[in-house]
């Protein structure tokens, strides 16, 4: 269906608008200031993508249907959807209604298709009449054919892209580069599949230079724009490059020349990422030399802080593109394992390396240990690749987080597998594996390790790690190709071996020293200061004001004294930051306060005594202390003996009566004291102001003064400074007590701060280089003085009122400071109603900090007025009482009814989504970057690395589910130092995730809220719910570390499986008795227990348990164990698993009956269960087909003599060695008779007298 413009729709061309633009300047944002997950347009993009999706007749069908039909109140939603617009439509096959005009947009689109038009010039044309203000900018670009090293010759420009204004600011785009073609067919243009690569939305001038050269200088938006041959000289990077947050350390050009055949290519990384690379030839393209792959030649390896280094040393002179791939490791589910092209160099060869021989043969292409040797459990030690020896003898320590596996492979070109393996061993210490090997002769040699997690893995082991190693003497080792690397370059061999750490069984301790580092402080100060002459008579006329500078660079701030503060002079903004250092405020907070106290007969006693008699001669401290007295003065107690008409104390008097204001006594005082200054009127928003409210005269008056401090202005509002808290009525008067409380924001603020707040009649006295008109302050956002407190700024929504059609999206940034900032928000009608239909609007809200960007994400349920208000606290142990601040207020007018009509989010305890400030202080960490996770296939899992043993408890909740109805749907363990959070969505919708942990040893059985993530399930999914598990249920319990034991098969307590029996082995250091308990979980959550399905047994320091299932579905299955010298017989559980059997293989039968003095470290290797004609598989046997007798062997410590009792018949067994005991019983004739068949066993006290172990029922 085709959708059409109303009748009298007209897009403007802002072109013949009169607002004046910025120039191209660089955006005070990064791009990751401005989003980090492009869920935020989930909506925006939906849209554009469907209406890529339609023809149009025309170009203001289009534009209405894309940009205008939506109202989307930000530039950043417009640009959004022109951009997705752009990357989703097949311009082949774009067209619109008849023939389109000369010189019409629709004309500008149609161009495309007949090769004669540019993305860039659709863009901008889109741009200019949807409101946004749009540049196309042409130069060159490092396209596919592009090689590092080639030269762009003339002046025809190769590529063209666009420069956009969103929120006063120039970010830059390229759509063309943006949308990805995947031709179905025979490169039909009409079979086009359109992805988009999201890069290339607001890319940051400094990434976008690397593959984009503007002609024009300004536009490439860099401090310091670079010319062509410097564009050309730089590496070839694509898009990938920056995603995993890499970038150049050792080249910074894109050809390189080698050194006596040598080069090392030094990368870093922000991001968990894996590296491959690729060499080839540059004329031929060929990767194969002498029969070797190129890149055998070179050595890539992980080095120290997030770096990865490759060192090629040429097999020959030539030329060779070097190629870097890149993977970054998301820890996402399904993600397959797939290699980006990131980087590119040119090598130049001088002359072949005098050791260029092929490595050694091993699996991967990266050296050392890396993310794989931590997935599995194990830290390495030495983590760098390349290690030396001068006497052939090598040795590596993989120390162990949870039970692990591994196998070691040495390796050299030239020798056999088999030759090498007995050079080669791993010694499994329990708690850590040392690999040791003696290496035959001198040489390069690799070492590749095979890991094996025992709880995934099966029999299965995976690479996880390689080393390569030089074996040779000290001299030959300095002159090896490995020197390259950064890291060993310039070392001696000392320091090298230090480098390579490893694991030395003689090594010695090593005392480490802290070291105490101080921090310097690097405040803001303007680039130039004015110099004057303190004393001196000093002009200032209300028409020509120093605004001071704007311009601010980093140095070192030495708090002045009073001479150098006589002579120097700062701008208004400089001054504000100033305060905090200045080293004479407490002595004058103090004075202020003092003399605040005092009665004075007249106001020239008063200022005698608050600054001439102090001899306070410096115009900031005399500033100082006039505004400290003004608002710490209670100004009930002020009296005079006389107050004559036009003399100062009748100004002083009038604030008792309201006849004066606070900015005529400080005038007046400054006056008096020697300063000039200025009573400056005009409007403010005070505490009746409302967002988007109207200033009219004669109402939200207001006063505040400028003063004239070192030949700079400067604002103050003591008034505003002034908090009056009531405190107790006095007792013997009816007058009440109040408390001033000092608000230091408006002693000399900053003017580009104030003006949010202050507006003057006359503009030149907002004190900033473009003031701000009447309708510009109006639009302000209200912000109070504690925003600028916590160095806050907005990144969106920059007015005070938000107009909306759907979601809205606030984000704020902060920037760093000692401590986090937390945020919180509360949500109204503009009537003051803070519910609708009894939900608390709040809960439409979700806010959520990431980075240093807090985003508030609102979706209000139906159409109208409402007020925002957004609070904020530093996060320290001071302010633990829970005290936010207001720091801005907004009023969003929601258009338009939401359709459907949207949702509270889950009923969660908070509205702050992610990790919370006790998340930090627990010491976790996770890789979920968002709040947000989306699920796959129903299910989704949030890791958390954990620093101790800790207790985690997981909720979900739901606007249509109590909580109990969804217990089963989140099941959390502990693996290792991760603990994992598993949710299986009942159906589409949200879930709120809320997690809870504590300190099992400080904070007993309390648990605390760390972290809620919303889980949304956009799927139709039949989940099935887990039993409902109490929190801690699952691994192992308080025990189970107290009595030495460790998991050795399974280590994730949950286990699914597609046949119905499993062996699970846990490793014990004493003794114990062991025994165990299955219980089946029914359909109606009751439970059934089948303790004869579960069979225990111990050999050595290994407890095996077998576990036959019956049937499908989820078994709890208890384990239960004591040191045999616990006199107490109560076995306390060590460890809870849950089972989940989806298919039955095989029929089972029970076990026999396991008796007490059996738990007490008996083993049976045969016959396990003895199959019946009865029971509950009983009907699928025939008994023709069981076999007659029945093999016993048996290991029972301590035992004399052993039997083996069927009804009255006794048959002995005979003891094989040491502790076994072995025989044959025949069973055909006691098959289908129910009879008891059991095993006996005589400890020596009375030879008479045997025990029951085991029983059997056949």
């Amino acid at each position: 269906m085709q959708i059409k413009a109303p009748p009298n729709f007209q897009p403007q061309d802002v072109r013949k608008g009169k607002t004046q633009i910025p120039g191209p300047v660089r955006s005070r944002y990064r791009k990751f200031d401005i989003y980090r997950d492009v869920q935020q347009f989930y909506h925006v993009d939906d849209h554009a993508i469907q209406v890529a999706q339609n023809d149009h007749e025309t170009f203001i069908d289009l534009v209405w249907h894309l940009v205008y039909s939506q109202n989307y109140q930000s530039d950043l939603e417009k640009a959004r959807a022109i951009f997705r617009w752009m990357t989703s439509k097949n311009m082949y096959t774009i067209k619109f209604k008849g023939n389109a005009a000369s010189g019409s947009p629709e004309e500008v689109i149609l161009s495309f298709r007949d090769k004669q038009g540019t993305y860039a010039r659709i863009f901008e044309t889109i741009c200019r009449f949807s409101g946004l203000h749009c540049q196309v900018l042409t130069g060159f670009a490092k396209g596919l054919d592009y090689r590092p090293g080639d030269k762009f010759k003339g002046s025809e420009y190769n590529h063209s892209w666009n420069a956009i204004l969103i929120d006063g600011q120039w970010y830059l785009i390229d759509s063309h580069w943006a949308t990805r073609y995947l031709v179905s067919e025979k490169n039909n243009p009409e079979n086009l599949v359109y992805e988009y690569d999201d890069f290339y939305f607001l890319t940051d001038p400094e990434q976008l230079i690397y593959s984009h050269w503007a002609h024009k200088s300004d536009w490439q938006l860099l401090s310091r724009p670079i010319s062509l041959q410097d564009f050309e000289n730089l590496p070839l990077v694509k898009s990938y490059f920056f995603k995993c947050g890499m970038f150049f350390i050792s080249h910074h050009n894109g050809v390189v020349q080698t050194k006596q055949g040598r080069v090392a290519l030094t990368l870093g990384f922000s991001k968990p990422t894996n590296f491959t690379y690729k060499i080839v030839f540059s004329d031929t393209n060929d990767e194969m030399y002498q029969g070797q792959k190129l890149k055998s030649y070179a050595l890539q390896h992980q080095g120290k802080n997030q770096t990865t280094t490759f060192i090629f040393r040429a097999p020959k002179s030539g030329q060779f593109y070097f190629t870097i791939f890149a993977q970054l490791l998301t820890g996402e589910l399904g993600v397959k394992n797939v290699f980006t092209a990131s980087a590119e160099y040119k090598v130049i060869v001088d002359k072949p390396a005098s050791d260029a021989v092929a490595l050694p043969n091993c699996s991967d292409s990266s050296w050392g240990a890396g993310i794989a040797v931590d997935q599995i459990g194990l830290v390495a030690n030495p983590t760098n690749g390349v290690l030396t020896t001068s006497n052939g003898k090598v040795n590596l320590e993989f120390k162990k987080t949870r039970p692990a596996f591994i196998l070691a492979k040495l390796r050299k070109n030239g020798m056999r597998e088999e030759d090498l393996e007995k050079h080669i061993s791993e010694q499994d210490l329990g708690d850590r594996i040392i690999v040791s090997a003696e290496l035959p002769k001198e040489g390069e040699y690799g070492i590749e390790i095979y890991g094996n997690d025992p709880a995934k893995d099966g029999d299965t082991y995976t690479h996880v790690a390689q080393y390569y190693v030089h074996s040779a003497p000290q001299a030959e080792q300095l002159k090896a190709f490995y020197q390259e690397s950064p890291e060993r370059r310039n070392l001696s061999p000392q320091q090298q071996a230090e480098i390579e750490g490893g694991y030395r069984p003689d090594s010695s301790s090593v005392k480490i020293i802290p070291v105490d580092f101080s921090t310097r402080f690097n405040p803001r100060v303007s680039d130039a200061v004015k110099r004057g002459s303190h004393g001196k008579s000093t002009s200032c006329s209300d028409g020509t004001i120093n605004r001071g500078l704007v311009c601010y660079r980093l140095c070192t701030l030495k708090i002045p004294q009073q001479s150098e503060i006589e002579k120097e002079q700062a701008n208004a903004a400089v001054l504000a930051k100033f305060l905090s250092l200045y080293p004479a405020w407490r002595y004058l907070s103090s004075l202020a306060y003092i003399v605040s106290k005092s009665d004075h007969n007249s106001f020239r006693d008063l200022v005698w005594d608050l600054i001439y008699s102090k001899n306070i001669t410096n115009e900031i401290e005399k500033v100082r202390v006039i505004f400290r007295w003004l608002a710490t003065k209670n100004l009930k107690e002020m009296n005079f003996d006389n107050v004559q008409p036009g003399s100062p104390e009748e100004v002083l008097m009038g604030l008792k009566t309201g006849k004066t204001t606070y900015a005529m006594v400080f005038d007046t005082m400054c006056n008096y004291a020697g300063l000039h200054s200025k009573i400056i009127t005009g409007y403010a928003k005070g505490a009746d102001y409302k967002p988007g409210m109207k200033f009219k005269p004669g109402t939200n008056q207001h006063s505040w003064n400028a003063v004239y401090i070192y030949g700079t202005w400067c604002l103050i509002d003591a008034h505003w400074a002034a908090r009056r808290i009531i405190g107790k009525q006095a007792q013997t008067q009816s007058s009440e007590e109040f408390h001033y409380q000092l608000d230091e924001y408006f002693f000399l603020p900053d003017p580009h701060q104030l003006i949010y707040t202050h507006f003057p009649d006359e503009a030149k006295w907002q004190l900033i280089e473009q003031p701000k008109t009447l309708e510009e302050f109006e639009n302000l956002p209200h912000m109070k003085p504690q925003f600028f407190k916590y160095h806050l700024e907005f990144v969106t929504h920059k007015t005070s009122v938000i107009y909306s059609r759907g979601e809205i999206n606030i984000r704020l940034r902060y920037f760093d400071l000692k401590s986090a900032v937390t945020f919180n928000f509360t949500i109204c009608f503009e009537n003051g109603e803070e519910e609708y239909r009894g939900v608390k609007l709040n809960r439409y809200g979700m806010q959520e900090s990431v980075g240093n960007i807090s985003s508030f994400r609102l979706r209000l349920p139906i159409k109208g007025s409402y007020i925002l208000y957004i609070y904020a606290k530093e996060d320290t142990p001071e302010n633990k009482d829970n005290v936010y601040a207001q720091v801005c207020e907004y009023k969003i007018v929601q258009e338009e009814a939401l359709n459907p009509a949207p949702e509270a989010f889950p009923p969660c305890s908070y509205l702050n989504w992610g990790p919370g400030p006790s998340f930090n202080r627990y010491g976790l960490t996770t890789y979920q970057q968002t709040a947000c996770i989306h699920t796959r296939e129903g299910k989704a899992e949030v890791q958390i690395k954990i620093p101790q043993n800790m207790q985690f408890m997981g909720k979900m909740k739901n606007n249509h589910y109590n909580d109990g109805d969804l217990e089963g749907y989140v099941v959390h363990r502990v693996v290792g130092n991760t603990a994992f959070f598993n949710v299986t969505a009942p159906g589409r919708g949200e879930y709120g995730l809320e997690i809870y942990a504590n300190d099992p040893v400080k904070e007993g059985s309390t648990l605390y809220h760390v972290a809620q993530y919303l889980i949304i399930c956009n799927e139709d999914v039949k989940a099935t719910p887990l039993p409902k598990l109490p929190p801690g249920y699952l691994g192992p319990q308080h025990k189970f570390a107290e009595f030495g034991m460790a998991t050795s098969s399974h280590h994730d307590p949950i286990i699914h499986l597609d046949t119905n029996t499993v062996t699970i082995q846990i490793r014990s250091e004493t003794l114990l008795r062991v025994t165990g308990n299955l219980l089946a979980v029914q359909e109606d959550t009751s439970e059934v227990e089948h303790p004869e399905y579960i069979f225990a047994h111990t050999l050595g320091s290994m407890i095996t348990f077998i576990i036959n299932l019956p049937h499908t579905g989820f078994y709890k299955l208890q384990l239960y164990a004591c040191p045999v010298s616990d006199s107490s017989q109560q076995l306390p559980g060590v460890y809870n698993y849950l089972i989940n059997c989806r298919q039955v293989t095989q029929a089972v039968f029970p076990f026999p009956k396991q008796y007490a003095q059996w738990k007490e470290g008996c083993f049976m290797y045969e016959p396990g269960v003895i199959a019946t004609t009865t029971g509950p598989n009983g009907q699928q046997i025939s008994k023709d087909r069981l076999p007659p007798e029945v093999n016993f062997r048996l290991m029972i410590p301590k035992a004399e003599a052993v039997a083996v009792v069927a009804g009255e018949d006794w048959t002995q067994l005979d003891r094989l060695q040491g502790n076994e005991w072995g025989g044959i019983l025949k069973v055909d004739k006691y098959y289908g008779t129910n009879t008891k068949i059991t095993v006996n066993a005589n400890y020596g006290a009375d030879k008479t007298s045997y025990a029951t172990l085991l029983e059997y029922c056949v």
